[in-house]
């Protein structure tokens, strides 16, 4: 009985010795962590809206009680000190789990910049490939006047984007996302 107490406080002492080196490196490494993402984050700015000089997350400001749940992150780009583009985090929900997306818009011309899939776990090589740049370079210049919709063909309207082959439900999440920035964009951003 002594042997079982003896080897239970040994492994309790090893356990709490463990979690506090573990919870010691956490919180050394967070801060390069955090930067990095930061670091990321920035960099996917400059491929959404390139004409952007500072990005600035305004969220509060733009994000109401009725704004689409979708909606995750609303950041204006400046250029010259005046707004010149709106770059939207949006997350909807795909085939295999949320898609975290980033949309682009450009203010003056009213237009989709670019698209950006930051994350997704659908079915690799079906869903999956809706991070290949042939999938997002669909929405590049659409206007942003009209509510985009998926076709399983070549579109025949400029608001159509072709879905991708047997990955109808990630196109379509993909399209809802993007759909509730450029309302959004239209309600505060479009005179």
């Amino acid at each position: 009985m002594l042997e079982i107490i003896k080897l239970s406080v040994f492994l309790l002492v090893l356990a709490a010795i463990g979690g506090f080196g573990v919870s010691y490196v956490n919180s050394m490494a967070e801060p390069l962590i955090a930067q990095q993402a930061l670091k990321a984050k920035i960099e996917s700015f400059k491929e959404i809206y390139p004409q952007g000089e500072e990005v600035k997350d305004e969220s509060a400001q733009y994000m109401k009680s009725d704004t689409n749940p979708l909606i995750k992150e609303i950041n204006v780009a400046y250029k010259n000190g005046a707004p010149a583009g709106v770059i939207y985090l949006v997350e909807p929900k795909g085939y295999g789990g949320p898609i975290r997306i980033m949309a682009g818009f450009d203010i003056a011309e009213k237009k989709l910049t670019a698209i950006k899939i930051l994350s997704q776990t659908e079915t690799p090589g079906l869903g999956a490939k809706s991070k290949d740049s042939l999938f997002q370079d669909r929405y590049k210049g659409k206007s942003a006047a009209v509510a985009l919709e998926v076709t399983k063909t070549p579109p025949v309207k400029d608001n159509q984007i072709q879905a991708i082959t047997a990955s109808t439900i990630t196109s379509k999440a993909v399209t809802l996302g993007v759909n509730a920035a450029r309302e959004n964009f239209e309600s505060n951003f479009v005179k």
